[in-house]
């Protein structure tokens, strides 16, 4: 396996880091690999080297203002958003395709990396996409005691720090990465809002293809995730309307573990029994003849 560090430059002007793990031989397809809000591309390291020890070419890439793709500029930092982190992952498949031009392209996403898909223009470039522990974000959507958490974090701590600093220091706090101010505005206008993102398509987003999607979606919530829960994760599911949508809910104790979460799905303790699922998920979408509701495939239900 080769594993190489780039720079995706956007239209915009930014500087996206990223790796390349690259198969060894004749790759089965080429993956793009979406990290969640506020994470740092090395978390996922594991999992995407997985994939390519088992056939693919992996890209996982951190947005603007995470990890190796912030700026310096401290004003440049905190005019960033979520739609900007939109047209990353737009960015980053345009990449793909034109450096891999005779290879399928698959997505992975973790969190924010599958709520946006329908934010891609590009989107039918995609044969498949793989969503983990991926809902909206309504902050009353998740379960108790964890909605305090969320309503404070929203509408307390980010009041307190974002018009002071610009910024959310969330680092500090061992929470995430720190977030731009603008982008936890806008994350704080969606999560106070019944339908999340959904309640401001045509508004304050100007376009979206969510209704357009026609992929294989293969999407994973763990029982225990406060946030990615039966109520938030078909919140999300139920607008993507022509994709071909399998859920999968991952208990615990079918794992032999007390808990998982929201990230935990990323350990390599899971790398046996779930990580070689993804394997398998991404293969079937390679399929020409693929599709979920096939009734000798089993459809899981939320």
């Amino acid at each position: 396996m080769n594993e190489i560090t780039i720079t995706i430059p956007t239209p915009d002007g930014f500087s996206l880091s990223g790796v390349l793990y690259e198969y060894h031989g004749q790759p089965k397809a080429v993956v793009q690999f979406n990290i969640g809000t506020g994470m740092r591309k090395e978390f996922y390291g594991n999992l995407a080297r997985y994939l390519a020890e088992n056939g693919f070419i992996v890209c996982l890439w951190e947005y603007r203002g995470m990890g190796k793709s912030k700026p310096n500029d401290k004003d440049e930092f905190s005019c960033i958003t979520m739609q900007d982190w939109a047209i990353d992952m737009r960015t980053v498949l345009d990449f793909l395709e034109a450096r891999y031009p005779d290879w399928p392209k698959l997505m992975i996403g973790h969190s924010i990396g599958g709520q946006l898909l329908g934010l891609l223009p590009n989107h039918t470039i995609l044969k498949g996409m793989v969503m983990i522990t991926c809902s909206t974000g309504t902050w009353w959507h998740h379960t108790f005691p964890y909605r305090l958490k969320s309503y404070y974090f929203f509408n307390i701590l980010t009041s307190l720090t974002v018009p002071f600093l610009g910024y959310l220091p969330a680092k500090k706090l061992n929470i995430m990465e720190d977030l731009p101010g603008a982008l936890i505005l806008e994350w704080r206008e969606w999560c106070n809002s019944e339908n999340y993102l959904f309640d401001f398509l045509g508004k304050s987003i100007p376009h979206n293809t969510y209704n357009e999607i026609s992929l294989p979606i293969k999407a994973y919530w763990t029982t225990d995730d406060p946030i990615a829960n039966a109520v938030s994760v078909p919140a999300l599911l139920r607008h993507f309307l022509k994709a071909d949508i399998m859920t999968e809910a991952i208990r615990p104790t079918d794992y032999g573990v007390k808990r998982i979460g929201h990230f935990g799905l990323f350990s390599r303790k899971f790398k046996e029994r779930f990580w070689s699922k993804i394997v398998i998920d991404l293969e079937t979408m390679l399929s020409t003849n693929h599709h979920y509701n096939n009734p000798s495939l089993k459809k899981v239900n939320l």
